[in-house]
């Protein structure tokens, strides 16, 4: 991710949101992850449809 960061290719609210994500409890962290990663698999689905 540091070289994303070094070519300027993250959007800055999108790497605030992971550094917030990043100082939670594992516990949240878990929580955040998987939400997050059955919303991309939505996504993608609803892309090849």
């Amino acid at each position: 991710m540091l070289v994303w960061i070094l070519l300027g290719k993250v959007d800055n609210s999108l790497l605030k949101r992971i550094i917030d994500v990043q100082k939670m409890s594992s516990e949240d962290k878990e929580h955040i992850l998987y939400t997050l990663d059955a919303l991309i698999k939505s996504v993608k689905l609803k892309a090849i449809a």
